[in-house]
């Protein structure tokens, strides 16, 4: 009988030694934490996709997501779906301020979600131009969340009732409202699975608090992406660069503002396809619109390479955004732009001398008949000519007596070889108009 007892003492003493170290075996040895915050953008999905290469190579045991967004763009979300979800290493999401819409699926994709007092989770729905999705863009994205929810063991109804404020639950979410989930209601209706003060805690949690960490980098070029790509960055960037070219186009000469312009259209498309948003194509296209509204500046009176030009940078302009939503949105931003500012623009230039020494314009000498000096302007008011080139709205005329000078019309596109009259002097421009023929 003693035999069996100390056999039986000694059967638990092993077990109990085995268990524990099993469950060492199993503790997370190595940690990567990944912050992710600001708006979801493709930027923050190839940001996302080296981290976690990174974390593999490195044979990391677990991955956290520290989640503190708003949310933003339905495909840069699901793009990181993809690589949440082709990575075997656990991940955990915690959620430290807020997790809204595009933030809420990239939590909902982690194994397990833990949230920080005072933060949120929820409020998905898909929003257009501002405006709520219809079902056929709504519809698939609720299925979605509906699908990770099934696969991580979370209850898909409260999913669909992050997206779709039609969905009533009772006592949970009533009609016209989105779901959004404090820390303790979360943990309570099993779409999260702990309240941490800390990541200090959150490791005790996880039995990783002797675990090594390593930390995500961002480095110089993906802060830049990140920042071009912004969804209220992106669309500036677009029509601001728009409207220098078009004010270089309207202003004869090539200057600062074709500079410029290139210089901001380059960084819109640049970022977009290090974010992997725009192809080789897009930028090709995009260079041939470039290259064809340079061609009708130096070779005036066609049309035909302004026409195409436009027609390649809206090509491009469509082939870098998601969807024919967001690309409308991005043009009817570059032409209400264009269409508010381009008066002020000409107007204030017309009168300031820096734009005329920002504009590189031609040298003007008397033997080729232009006269310097704008203390005799007034002497050509009422005098006529012929357009020596296309007035769009500036270029030169030349007078009956064989005088060249620099005008502008009163915005008026006036073709080469067209007869004008010079009307009145504004600043230091003067105007013409086409010459009425009397009847």
């Amino acid at each position: 009988m003693k035999q069996k007892i100390a056999l039986l003492v000694l059967l638990c003493f092993c077990f109990l030694g085995v268990i524990p170290a099993a469950y060492a075996d199993e503790a997370p040895q190595k940690v990567m934490i990944i912050t992710v915050d600001d708006a979801v953008e493709l930027g923050l999905s190839s940001y996302l996709e080296r981290n976690i290469a990174a974390a593999e190579e490195n044979g990391v045991d677990l991955i956290i997501l520290e989640l503190d967004t708003p949310g933003g763009r339905v495909d840069a979300a699901q793009d990181i779906k993809r690589i949440l979800y082709n990575c075997d290493i656990e991940k955990v999401a915690l959620v430290k301020d807020q997790a809204l819409s595009a933030g809420a699926y990239i939590a909902m994709c982690c194994d397990r979600i833990a949230m920080m007092p005072g933060s949120t989770l929820g409020d998905a729905e898909m929003l257009i131009n501002g405006e709520r999705a219809d079902e056929k863009y709504l519809g698939p994205w609720r299925e979605e969340f509906a699908a990770i929810a099934e696969d991580k063991g979370r209850d898909p109804e409260l999913a669909k009732a992050f997206v779709d404020r039609d969905i009533v639950i009772d006592g949970i979410v009533g009609e016209g409202k989105l779901l959004t989930l404090t820390p303790q209601r979360a943990v309570e209706l099993g779409m999260a699975d702990t309240v941490v003060e800390s990541r200090e805690e959150l490791l005790q949690w996880l039995g990783a608090g002797e675990a090594d960490l390593m930390y995500s980098e961002m480095t110089g070029a993906e802060k830049i992406t990140r920042f071009i790509t912004h969804p209220n960055v992106a669309p500036v960037l677009l029509s601001v660069g728009i409207l220098c070219l078009v004010f270089e186009f309207l202003a004869p000469g090539i200057g600062i503002l074709a500079v410029a312009g290139i210089l901001l259209l380059a960084l819109y498309f640049g970022g977009h396809m290090i974010a992997g948003m725009a192809s080789w194509f897009a930028l090709l296209l995009f260079l041939a619109g470039i290259i064809l509204c340079v061609l009708e500046i130096l070779i005036p009176g066609f049309g035909i390479f302004a026409l195409g030009g436009i027609g390649c940078i809206v090509g491009s302009i469509f082939l870098t955004t998601p969807d024919m939503a967001t690309a409308l949105k991005y043009l009817a931003i570059v032409l209400l732009i264009m269409v508010v500012c381009t008066p002020i623009l000409l107007k204030l230039f017309s009168k300031s001398k820096l734009f005329d020494r920002l504009l590189v314009r031609e040298r003007l000498t008397t033997e080729e008949g232009y006269v310097a000096g704008r203390k005799e302007q007034a002497d050509y008011i009422g005098r006529c000519g012929t357009a020596a080139t296309t007035l769009r709205p500036a270029g030169t005329v030349e007078l009956d007596d064989g005088t060249r000078i620099d005008v502008v019309t009163a915005g008026e596109f006036i073709e080469k070889g067209e007869s004008v009259q010079v009307v009145r002097k504004d600043g230091t421009w003067l105007v013409v108009e086409k010459r009425r023929t009397k009847e």
